[in-house]
């Protein structure tokens, strides 16, 4: 096989120094020796291929020779059909070798496809779908994106399949390698200096693959470079003058022989003529022709389609507003707050989630002033009086004795002065008897009657009876009850001097977290810090009320007086920018890796004391604050980025509302607004360079 080759090399060398010698007529000349040689060349080759080559002795190059008639002497034969038929044999030869011969020594029907390390699984099938090739080799770098699922092999092995291509993968990327092995994918690791793939092997650390070249099939004999050409180069108005006398010498031999009609040599004015003419010839050259108006117009229109083609892909725009998603982020840590003076070295040792705390004494005095309830009816006061009928639906006299109740449903109360005996019902109707009553000084409730006794006509009932008597005896009023005056003077009674006390206990308690909160803001004054009082149950003790003496009191005519008392409190203030950057560094940890912290709001910190260490002076508090954090799409980011590249290449040239659709659903986006230039324009633009986003803040957009 190597002879055949050799001898069809040196075959080649022959036509090409043919070539360079200037051979114009496209035929060379053989002789019966390299006839023969020829012959032998194609038979050995036949020979070789078998019968199943397709190489014939009609295709060979000795038939060729064999068409042209050779004998033993030279006979010319074209040089393009030599060429033709060598370059078939050699590329007949490269396809058909044993079958010990290993199929990557030439690769004509395989393409190497180097993939980066974020594509993505549809990015890659875009690369290799419009291959014609059938083997594709895939070299993807160590934790590519594609390794990231099965899923991602799975799916490209489905769509190369369904195309009849076959998939070979290139990578040192050890999970890659087992997904592809998974789904049975060929892996290698390298290809080899012969161009034949190499299995897997030991250089797992490797970070460069050592990729060879494919050879080529058809060029390793004909060599298609271009030659200089040997002859000058002719001007235009040189071919033009040649032109013309050929023009010139074919009328000479159409009129016969040109001996017979020899002309005389050109005389001096013959050639100031001839001069002339071709400086005519010259200037006609540089005359610029004005074009047609139809190719104008046509022209014009066809620049203007243009335009507007370049207009409608280049100049149209988008700009896409993004709001990420957020969402509330909550954190409690238990908080330790030790006395600063009796837990010093633990303090400044640092020990974890434990905060300085400073220890409050504030005395809290309060004076109240009291309204007296108890009331003396005076001299000048009078109750009201008047006539009620009383009715009587019994069957029976029902007596009554003096000073019996009646009452109105508002609390006046009415009385009797003397026993009476309303008497029974008959057929003609219940019994009545109109008697005298007399308001009481007080009603039902305590209240003085007085001038409120002078009431108009009334309904009352007995309160004295029992509920289910109340209305088979009761009474009314048909005029009104006159005389009453009120005129009544307060005293102080002993009910009085109690209800003061426990007033002012109640406004010394509330004064407490006042009192201490002064304390804490001088104490910030002093040390320039930015302490607060710790509230809430257990927060804050405090000693028993002192009440001052009321001695005297109870039994005064006045219309007020005054009780004084005071209590001391306790309290702890602590460092509130201390208790806001632990519970900050709790939050950022509990944050989500994909999202970022936009907002710690200060004023949802709450706290809840759940232990009291007197004796070691440390309160334990379980403290709860709330942020926002949203998903971070910053495009300056290797995730933002990543996110924008998908938007783009999901929404070109679609409708902006289906585009507004699938950004809308993407968990990582929040609300979406696009804003396309022309503002007519129906669709995104089809570049992805024409896209802009812009990132807005969830907090300032709710």
């Amino acid at each position: 096989m190597l002879n055949i080759r050799k001898k069809l090399e040196e075959l080649h060398k022959k036509i090409k120094s043919y070539s360079k010698k200037g051979n114009k007529s496209g035929f060379i000349s053989i002789s019966k020796d390299e006839t023969d040689a020829a012959g032998s060349v194609g038979g050995s080759a036949s020979a070789s291929f078998g019968g199943s080559t397709g190489v014939n002795s009609e295709g060979s190059i000795k038939n060729l020779f064999e068409s042209r008639q050779i004998s033993n002497q030279n006979v010319p034969v074209p040089v393009k059909s030599i060429q033709e038929t060598a370059k078939r044999q050699i590329s007949e030869e490269y396809d058909l070798k044993d079958d010990t011969t290993s199929k990557g020594e030439i690769i004509s029907a395989k393409k190497v496809v180097y993939i980066e390390i974020d594509d993505e699984v549809t990015s890659v099938y875009d690369k290799i779908k419009n291959l014609k090739i059938k083997h594709v080799y895939l070299v993807a770098p160590q934790r590519a994106v594609l390794f990231q699922s099965i899923v991602n092999l799975k799916i490209l092995k489905r769509k190369t399949d369904e195309t009849g291509q076959i998939l070979y993968l290139i990578t040192n990327d050890k999970n890659g390698i087992y997904l592809a092995e998974q789904v049975g994918i060929p892996v290698y690791d390298k290809v080899s200096t012969e161009g034949k793939p190499v299995l897997f092997s030991s250089e797992e650390e490797e970070e460069k693959l050592r990729i060879t070249p494919l050879k080529a099939t058809v060029n390793a004999v004909i060599d298609d470079a271009p030659t200089r050409r040997t002859e000058r180069k002719l001007s235009i108005s040189e071919i033009l003058s040649e032109g013309k006398i050929k023009k010139k010498f074919l009328g000479i031999s159409k009129l016969g022989d040109p001996e017979t009609h020899f002309k005389a040599p050109p005389t001096l004015k013959d050639d100031l003529r001839k001069q002339k003419k071709e400086e005519k010839i010259q200037k006609r050259k540089f005359v610029l022709v004005a074009p047609n108006k139809q190719v104008l117009i046509g022209f014009v229109v066809f620049s203007m389609l243009i335009l507007l083609v370049i207009f409608y892909i280049a100049l149209p725009g988008a700009t896409l507003y993004l709001t990420p998603a957020a969402s509330v982020l909550e954190k409690s840590v238990n908080v330790v707050l030790a006395d600063s003076e009796k837990n010093k070295i633990e303090i400044e040792s640092g020990a974890p989630h434990t905060i300085a705390s400073h220890r409050l004494v504030a005395k809290v005095e309060r004076s109240i002033t009291f309204f007296p309830t108890g009331k003396k009816i005076s001299p000048n006061a009078s109750n009201a009086s008047g006539k009620v009928t009383v009715v009587n639906n019994a069957n029976y006299d029902w007596p009554l004795v003096a000073q019996t109740r009646f009452q109105t449903n508002e609390g006046l109360v009415f009385r009797i002065t003397s026993p009476v005996t309303v008497p029974a019902s008959t057929s003609k109707g219940p019994g009545k008897l109109e008697v005298y009553v007399v308001a009481d000084p007080k009603d039902a409730y305590g209240q003085i009657i007085g001038e409120r006794g002078n009431i108009g006509p009334a309904k009352f009932f007995l309160p004295g009876l029992k509920e289910s008597n109340r209305s088979v005896l009761l009474a009314e009023s048909y005029s009104n009850m006159t005389g009453g005056v009120t005129a009544y003077s307060s005293y102080v009674a002993k009910e009085d001097i109690e209800a003061a006390k426990s007033k002012l206990s109640e406004t010394l308690f509330k004064a407490v977290e006042e009192e201490l909160g002064k304390e804490v803001v001088k104490k910030n004054d002093l040390a320039d810090a930015d302490y607060i009082l710790l509230v809430g149950e257990k927060a804050v003790t405090t000693s028993v009320v002192t009440v001052n003496p009321t001695d005297g009191l109870e039994g005064k005519d006045l219309e007020q007086f005054q009780v004084s008392g005071s209590l001391t409190a306790f309290g702890y203030c602590y460092s509130k920018s201390e208790m806001i950057n632990l519970l900050t560094q709790e939050l950022l940890l509990k944050k989500s890796p994909q999202k970022k912290l936009v907002k710690i709001n200060e004023n949802t910190v709450t706290y809840r004391i759940f232990e009291e260490d007197s004796a070691a002076s440390k309160i334990k508090v379980t403290a709860n604050i709330k942020g926002i954090e949203e998903f971070d799409i910053d495009p300056s980011k290797e995730n933002g980025a990543r996110l924008i590249t998908k938007i783009k290449e999901h929404i070109l040239g679609k409708s902006i509302e289906e585009a507004k659709n699938y950004i809308q659903n993407l968990p990582d986006i929040n609300n979406v607004e696009i804003e396309s230039w022309p503002a007519w324009s129906p669709t995104i633009p089809t570049v992805p360079d024409n896209i802009k986003v812009e990132i807005r803040d969830a907090v300032s957009a709710d």
